[in-house]
């Protein structure tokens, strides 16, 4: 149960272990200074403001570069290939594979904990979906609900706050700058039904566990935050690393993909000066973007005001 709980909060986190969270990136054969920041993708952009240094970096750069360029998200083409990549074959659904008593139990749970009912027809086509994609869709589907309501009610509106890494991205298209990504959304999603190696029926099993665990899910998520927001996430990269499953799904979710990065963002700095803003697990540890980018010969330093 742990390692679902760890690998679904990394997935949405990408967890950090540094005391610092901003790089300066020079030397080598840069003409201008580039950056490197970390980020929670859940954390609200309002917390930008206390992170030193990034307002005055992202008005100096050329442009930004995230994991995903997210304009195209609204983008009709690739939102039904995400849709489609999202969906399992028709022989490995939750209806084809799982008891009557297990789909019972688990709409009840998904309805009593999130508030969504997954018998009727408005939301049965979610069972559809690969364990990891569902696990990932249900709490996010609930806090759209949620704000749905209270604006209903007058509370508040039923927009979402804009997250840090969406924020870097629509200010630089505002100022007239470059907005680039390395990788597409179907690249991750193709990523993401890949992570779990276990048989179809197991899968099914955790994905119950996690849902029936809402709560721990929900407070390791907060802690996440909180260690973030305090600029001391050492601790908890650690206790993070100290789980053996996590360390398998490492490779995949972090190492391969940073050293396709590290290709990639050489002819990026060296065309414009960038702010790269991605998930701040990407930043730290042996395989690295910040040991990767010294090994390369470029100076890496931490930007503290």
């Amino acid at each position: 149960m742990k390692r679902i709980i760890t690998l679904t909060c990394a997935i949405m986190m990408s967890l950090v272990a540094n005391a610092q969270i901003l790089y300066k990136i020079s030397g080598k054969n840069l003409q201008k200074e580039s950056y490197l920041l970390g980020t929670v993708h859940t954390v609200a952009a309002s917390f930008v403001d206390s992170i030193p240094g990034a307002n005055r970096v992202l008005g100096e750069v050329q442009q930004v570069c995230g994991e995903l360029d997210m304009r195209y998200i609204t983008n009709p083409d690739t939102s039904l290939a995400i849709a489609l990549l999202m969906i399992l074959p028709e022989d490995s659904t939750a209806n084809k594979i799982m008891s009557e008593e297990y789909i019972n139990e688990l709409c009840l749970t998904v309805k009593e904990n999130y508030n969504i009912d997954l018998s009727t027809p408005q939301y049965a086509t979610l069972l559809k979906l690969y364990p990891i994609m569902l696990m990932l869709t249900i709490p996010q589907l609930s806090e759209i609900m949620k704000n749905q309501q209270k604006a209903t009610e007058g509370k508040n509106s039923a927009t979402p706050p804009v997250v840090m890494d969406l924020y870097f991205q629509q200010e630089a298209e505002k100022a007239g700058k470059t907005v680039i990504g390395f990788e597409y959304y179907t690249f991750q999603i193709k990523l993401l039904t890949s992570l779990l190696e276990m048989p179809m029926k197991e899968q099914y099993e955790k994905m119950l566990e996690s849902f029936k665990n809402k709560r721990e899910g929900e407070n390791e998520i907060k802690c996440i935050e909180a260690v973030y927001k305090s600029f001391d996430l050492k601790q908890l990269g650690e206790e993070i690393n100290k789980d053996d499953d996590f360390a398998n799904y490492a490779t995949k979710v972090f190492d391969s993909r940073n050293e396709d990065w590290i290709i990639k963002m050489q002819p990026i700095m060296k065309e414009k000066s960038t702010l790269f803003v991605v998930g701040a697990g990407h930043i730290i540890g042996e395989k690295g973007l910040l040991k990767l980018l010294r090994q390369q010969g470029y100076d890496v330093t931490a930007v503290t005001k």
